[in-house]
């Protein structure tokens, strides 16, 4: 496998000078060496990936706003790239990938001029490619994408939500998506529910709050993720499929429970509630104050 076709991580921080020149000479052994399974110390191929990047290429047009192609690509990025959690809170790696693969950055995030530096390299809810493969990982049912495909209709779900420890509870996480892009939800909240950003934001805010005194997962039933099941997922071979429109299965992994996500729905809904009525408590104090003012 030549090192075009194996994941790698950046040795060093690039500047815009620096990374500009290891694009345009398409030198992606330059500041890079070859990331190892930590399962079985083989090397990564990138080939599924890349197919699905020279893919999203073909069909930009299909997308009005690049932003719309997040739903689809995200489980797909998973599926393609199977890391371990702990290699894919590296920060190097997403780096080289979003250098490898600057087209798609560059079409994704550089609409309105110059691509932020976080997109190359940052945090897992604005790297490019990290905040893709983070939000299906998290949002997951186990092999079950579809609430991955619903927490990219809003993109303040992703970038509220991906690197709040509280997330890392997927029941919680599955609770969450399902308060804000209801899907027949068994008693669901009376309250409407947050669809602007500053409902989504609000929420992501007192959720802490929701869960004062003891974790969320002491509320779910300490659900476990299925990791025996994942592992044996990260050692396997992605295929490359004749049709990138064929639904996409991750993990076959039993990570919740019916009742670790009504816990987790009802922890998300009592978050709501506590946002709701602090925004309500705002706009009347707003009010008052502007009727004071009036009268003075």
């Amino acid at each position: 496998m030549s090192d075009t076709e194996t994941l790698r991580r950046l040795t060093r921080r690039l500047d815009q000078a620096s990374r500009r020149r290891i694009i345009d000479e398409q030198d992606w052994e330059g500041d890079s060496e070859t990331v190892e399974r930590a399962t079985d110390g083989s090397e990564l191929s990138i080939v599924p990936l890349s197919a699905l990047i020279d893919e999203v290429g073909q069909r930009k047009d299909v997308w009005p706003d690049a932003s719309e192609s997040d739903r689809w690509l995200a489980p797909r990025v998973h599926n393609s790239l199977r890391l371990t959690r702990s290699d894919a809170s590296d920060q190097d790696l997403w780096a080289w990938l979003a250098t490898r693969f600057n087209d798609y950055v560059e079409w994704r995030w550089g609409a309105r001029g110059e691509v932020a530096q976080n997109r190359w390299r940052g945090p897992i809810h604005k790297q490019a490619f990290a905040r893709l493969w983070w939000g299906a990982e998290l949002f997951r049912d186990g092999s079950d994408y579809a609430p991955v495909e619903r927490a990219f209709v809003f993109q303040d779900l992703p970038n509220s939500y991906l690197h709040r420890p509280l997330i890392r509870c997927r029941s919680l996480a599955l609770g969450v998506v399902e308060l804000i892009t209801p899907n027949d939800q068994p008693g669901a909240s009376t309250i409407a529910n947050p669809t602007t950003a500053d409902d989504i934001n609000d929420l992501a805010r007192v959720l802490n709050l929701a869960t004062a005194g003891s974790p969320p997962e002491a509320e779910t039933g300490f659900q476990r993720d299925d990791f025996r099941n994942y592992l044996e997922w990260v050692v396997g071979q992605p295929e490359i499929p004749g049709d990138w429109n064929a639904p996409v299965t991750g993990p076959n992994c039993t990570d919740t429970s019916d009742s670790s996500r009504q816990e987790g729905y009802a922890i998300a809904n009592r978050g709501w509630s506590y946002a709701h009525s602090a925004a309500a408590n705002l706009g009347t104090r707003s009010a008052q104050r502007r009727q004071q003012n009036t009268s003075d």
